[in-house]
């Protein structure tokens, strides 16, 4: 158990804390030194997420932690709406609570949630695109943790109901990598009117211009990345 990690506000370069990193990683130690410092140099917490996001942007899909440290440092946002979810809290004041499920025993299996997860495409090995359902997840989770007192409560059989249905995603471009150097789009920074909102969304008649039109994609489940790095921080079992 590594429970320590998750309330680390930066990552050293130390032999135990980089071979705890490692063990929850299964990663070679000798390599997590620059994720390490990818990871320091973003904007915001929890730090441990986007060590998360990093090593599995660059171990899936090749992206350089220094590139995946700036798409952070530039969108903020996608730490802050993993973190809302996988982290819950009913509002600011409440205690970390688990509504949907993500941390108990019985729940090893990495098995993808489609009205919750979020995930990172990399199109085209240039362009980043963040993806993530346009429900309010935070409602749902309020009233699973409500509704529990009573399997006929209407709110809880409503939420029960969005986690089965197929869901809509808001989709931002984040920005393109030349493979070394991290391009934001200020264009959509600039039109996006609240801070989670999506200045450029996709729909199931409709996406980014290149959305679905492109020789080669790569879509990253961070949802489940972050789920898996915490389970194995706190000790339970994960099984891929």
């Amino acid at each position: 158990m590594f429970p320590a990690l998750l309330a680390k506000p930066n990552f050293g370069l130390d032999h135990a804390t980089l071979a705890d990193v490692a063990a929850i990683l299964c990663e070679d130690e000798a390599c997590l030194a620059p994720i390490a410092n990818a990871a320091n140099e973003t904007t915001g917490e929890p730090r441990w997420i986007a060590l998360a996001l990093i090593h599995a942007l660059w171990r899936k899909a090749g992206v350089d932690p220094q590139v995946m440290s700036s798409v952070l440092k530039a969108w903020p946002e996608i730490v802050a709406s993993l973190e809302a979810v996988m982290c819950f809290r009913a509002n600011a004041a409440a205690e970390e609570s688990d509504p949907f499920m993500f941390y108990q025993p019985v729940a090893a299996h990495s098995i993808p949630v489609a009205g919750l997860d979020e995930y990172i495409d990399l199109v085209e090995n240039r362009f980043i695109i963040w993806r993530r359902p346009s429900i309010d997840r935070k409602s749902l989770g309020k009233a699973l943790i409500a509704g529990r007192r009573s399997d006929n409560d209407a709110a809880y059989l409503a939420a029960l109901r969005s986690l089965q249905a197929r869901p809509t995603y808001q989709s931002t471009g984040l920005g393109f990598t030349d493979g070394s150097t991290f391009f934001h789009n200020e264009w959509g920074r600039n039109l996006a009117e609240q801070a989670l909102e999506s200045s450029v969304r996709c729909n199931d008649r409709s996406g980014l211009l290149f959305e679905n039109s492109y020789v080669c994609k790569t879509s990253i489940n961070v949802s489940i990345v972050v789920r898996a790095f915490k389970r194995k921080a706190l000790g339970l079992t994960v099984r891929l």
